[in-house]
């Protein structure tokens, strides 16, 4: 079991990276339009569930935005981190 998540969401992401095998997401949508390619997944770490949005053009992660259970939303905006995850799911779950 994964170590536990904040419940301000600080690091979040990264400890989820430390943690990855216990992260498990599914795919629930793919949408293209034009070279953007958004996938939608539903996912589960620990006792959090919630979305992860991706969005790629050309091969490279232009959005993803994670949306936790304990409402934080998580973004390349506020965390830098979350480009790793992005390229994790996108490696292991598609």
């Amino acid at each position: 079991m994964g170590k536990k998540l904040t419940l301000t969401g600080a690091n979040a992401v990264r400890t989820i990276l430390k943690n990855k095998e216990d992260f498990r997401a599914d795919l629930r949508d793919e949408t293209k339009d034009g070279a953007r390619t958004t996938y939608v997944f539903d996912f589960e770490y620990d006792d959090h569930v919630g979305t992860f949005t991706i969005a790629t053009e050309d091969g490279d992660i232009k959005v993803a935005v994670l949306n936790l259970s304990m409402g934080r939303i998580i973004s390349l905006v506020n965390d830098a981190n979350i480009k790793k995850l992005a390229q994790y799911v996108l490696d292991t779950s598609l």
